[in-house]
């Protein structure tokens, strides 16, 4: 396994906007994650002042409402949103009739996606497709796709599989990327293009244990947190069947707990340094690379904490991400690297 060339951005050269903060209209954004399209719009799960939830988008500017439970089928949004670069989004929910449903929101008509799924938000392509994780009323399992028509299994746990983690991730192409345990024991991230499942990183003599959360680029890069059968931990990134090294615990950082990457190779990860706290990276420097960590000040106040995920960044390396201020204020917070705007 060698090490990567990484193509680490300067942490300084970010611009942090707010998208929405707790105010008169809204009272909470836990416990989900905001996600980011394309175009740099950001949406997100708020409850507001009536103690109802609905999806929201904002690009630093004026904050609209894409569904809720007037406008909607459903009764409590319960997962994070994505969004795509043509403004659809998609996102679990509590229905009437019992259980969660998927679904998707289109030209601003609120489509099902899906029933009874499982408690993990979904996420969707370009095209308007949705991958999502569900339990099954019989037992077990899956993972699957969708639109508003047919669902189409992707994988679902029996022979092979015992259980899924994580966000199944949906390419361009259509192409699912998930995270598993395996029913002879041992993890993996596979990759299926709804006809074969393939295996990406297994654990065995490498790797002793994967993060939940892998990211797939749109360039054929699957990175993920991994603990080594040497007791040592870190990032890693699987590309064309090569596995690499971005940072490891040999550093200033004893623990990771996610990393995203944007179209370029750019990384960030989300890891603990060395006697600090929990933070979100641009780079192997605990300090000069730090973005935010709780404990940091952050719009007049510490960090206490925040949250993101794999839908939590873009092409372009924009980064979408829930904050919580010691002074009880939360924001949604979007990062802009050098040469994206931070304002609409």
């Amino acid at each position: 396994m060698r090490a990567v060339m990484t193509r680490w951005r300067n942490a300084s050269s970010f611009a942090l906007s707010v998208i929405a903060e707790t105010d008169e209209r809204f009272a909470d954004f836990a416990p989900y994650v905001a996600s980011v399209n394309r175009e740099g719009t950001v949406a997100f799960q708020a409850t507001v002042r009536d103690g109802t939830s609905g999806v929201y988008t904002g690009d630093g500017g004026r904050v609209t409402l894409v569904a809720d439970p007037v406008t909607g089928r459903f009764n409590e949004v319960c997962s994070h949103p994505d969004i795509n670069g043509e403004g659809s989004t998609c996102f679990h929910a509590d229905i009437e009739s019992g259980g969660r449903g998927v679904f998707l929101v289109r030209d601003g008509e609120v489509v099902a996606v899906a029933d009874s799924a499982g408690p993990l938000g979904p996420t969707m392509n370009e095209a308007g497709t949705v991958a999502f994780r569900t339990d099954r009323g019989t037992g077990g399992s899956g993972v699957y796709t969708g639109s508003g028509g047919a669902v189409t299994t992707i994988a679902e746990s029996g022979d092979r599989f015992r259980i899924f983690h994580g966000l199944p991730l949906i390419g361009t192409g259509g192409a699912v990327t998930f995270r598993a345990d395996l029913e002879g024991g041992g993890e993996g991230i596979y990759v299926s293009d709804g006809e074969q499942v393939m295996a990406l990183v297994e654990t065995g003599d490498l790797f002793g244990g994967l993060g939940r959360f892998p990211f797939a680029s749109e360039t054929g890069t699957v990175a993920f947190c991994a603990h080594l059968r040497s007791g040592a931990s870190g990032v890693f990134t699987m590309t064309s069947g090569e596995i690499a090294t971005v940072v490891d615990s040999s550093g200033p950082f004893e623990s990771f707990r996610g990393v995203l990457l944007d179209d370029a190779g750019g990384v960030i990860f989300y890891a603990t340094p060395r006697g600090g706290e929990l933070g979100v990276f641009a780079g192997p420097d605990p300090v000069g690379d730090r973005l935010l960590s709780v404990g940091s000040p952050l719009f007049g106040s510490p960090v206490v904490d925040f949250a993101l995920n794999p839908v939590s960044i873009n092409h372009a390396g924009q980064i979408a991400m829930r904050v919580e201020l010691e002074d009880e204020r939360q924001m949604i917070v979007r990062a802009d690297p050098e040469g994206r705007a931070s304002s609409p």
